[in-house]
């Protein structure tokens, strides 16, 4: 193979031992190239053409491997800074937690010694029930200075009653003014008080002297203003229904009047009974007609067929048998015909009672069941008996099933857990009310 010219002298001049020959040789004419044909050149372009495209697509896929390589490096670096931001609130969020919770155990020993304080301080206002108690003491206590000041009231009254008395029978013969107008007990009666004996027991006063009745009920009985709502809703329409203007409602074991007040404001004619001195001068204040006596002398000094109604809460309960048949017996002679009984008293036919309220007031003699009632009343004479049931225990009441119609036997369970929700949990009192014989079958009888 025969090199071109130029490279044949360019080897020469490089080769060793030849230079001196080449340089005393004639140079060799340079081969002329061969003519480029159009074909060549047309390949030639498009060999370059592709070959461009080929780099251009190959840098293009470069550029895009290298965006998402940025993209991913992007993302890559968002989910560091969010991890790393996530684990710097993370470390902010727990010393946050730790430092709320040692100041909320601090709290919480505040809390438990300020508690420990109020109990103390609520067992030494009501050592049976504590801080609980303690605004029930407070209207106890308030309640019970009031009961004082209206005996000392009433006290004053006596002594000056006395000296009037003691005047005028030194000064020569004197009226005494009736015991209903001043408040003092009627000649011949021991009145109520710290180091007297009740003259019999009526359930208006306890059978104790030492006992503070008063204050027991304002404990178990209830808020009294409760107790006159009560009563207002359950009575005052019956009582005024049908009563002439003239004829009086006598409430046996009257306390403060409020019922009778009540009453007198709508137009009836009033007289309250009862042997408790501060509550004989709290009605009398109230402006209502009262007499400090117990309920069966009160009766038997009236005169037949001059009583309008004579009502009774929470007194039978506590009358010896002989009593109450005497109470119920007057109650029927000194009504004018058509006129109305009511006495309100504990359930027993609801265990609960029995077991709670009855069991826990110490002056209560014995539980009077619905029907013995009611036969007390149609063996005085009293016609037209019946019964009037209230508050029932729903507190306790076992719940129902729902959904009787669908649960197979929820019917029957139902009616089981009714009636035990009746005797166990029924209605806490009662009412027996009682209408005496019209005019037109003969009138009152003549009791005794």
């Amino acid at each position: 193979m025969t090199l071109p010219g130029e490279l044949q002298e360019d080897v020469a001049r490089r080769l060793p031992g030849r230079r001196e020959e080449s340089a005393t040789e004639p140079p060799v004419p340079a081969a002329r190239p061969a003519p480029r044909s159009p074909r060549r050149d047309l390949s030639r372009q498009r060999v370059v053409a592709l070959a461009k495209r080929t780099a251009k697509r190959a840098a293009l896929a470069v550029w895009r491997r290298t965006a998402d390589a940025d993209g991913r490096l992007g993302d890559l670096q968002r989910r560091v800074d969010d991890l790393t931001g996530r684990q710097v609130e993370t470390v902010v969020t727990a010393t946050q937690t730790e430092a709320n919770r040692v100041n909320l155990e601090l709290l919480k020993a505040e809390v438990r010694a300020l508690q420990a304080e109020l109990e103390e301080l609520g067992m030494a206002f009501a050592p049976a029930t504590g801080l609980a108690g303690a605004g029930k003491r407070f209207a106890e206590q308030r309640e019970q200075v009031n009961v004082v000041e209206r005996r000392i009231r009433l006290l004053d009254r006596t002594v000056l009653e006395l000296r009037r008395s003691l005047t005028a029978a030194a000064g020569g013969p004197a009226g005494s003014r009736d015991a209903a107008g001043a408040g003092v007990p009627a000649a011949g009666r021991q009145p109520h008080g710290a180091g007297a004996e009740p003259a019999r027991r009526d359930g208006s006063a306890p059978a104790s002297a030492s006992f503070n009745y008063v204050g027991f009920e304002r404990r178990f009985r209830g808020d009294p203003a409760e107790v006159l709502r009560a009563q207002s809703e359950r009575y005052t329409d019956l009582l005024l229904t049908g009563l002439p203007p003239a004829a009086p409602v006598v409430d046996l074991g009257c306390g403060r009047g409020e019922l009778l007040e009540d009453l007198q404001r709508r137009g009836a004619t009033v007289l309250g009974v009862d042997t408790d001195g501060g509550m004989v001068a709290e009605a009398a204040e109230r402006g209502i007609p009262v007499e400090r006596t117990d309920a069966v002398s009160f009766l038997r000094r009236a005169a037949p067929g001059s009583l309008g109604a004579v009502f009774s809460a929470h007194v039978a309960e506590h009358l010896e048998l002989e009593d109450l048949l005497e109470l119920v017996s007057l109650s029927a002679s000194r009504l004018r015909p058509g006129g109305l009984f009511v006495a309100e008293t504990p359930n027993p036919e609801s265990l609960v009672v029995l077991g709670n309220s009855y069991v826990l007031d110490p002056t209560h003699v014995r539980p009077l069941h619905p029907s013995l009632f009611s036969f007390l009343c149609e063996s005085a004479g009293f016609r037209d008996v019946r019964l009037r049931f209230f508050s029932p225990a729903q507190a306790y009441h076992l719940p129902l099933i729902a959904e009787e119609d669908s649960v197979p036997g929820a019917g029957t369970v139902n009616e089981a857990f009714r009636r035990l929700n009746h005797v166990l949990f029924g209605p806490q009192e009662y009412a027996v009310v009682a209408r005496t014989a019209g005019e037109e079958s003969g009138g009152a009888s003549d009791g005794p």
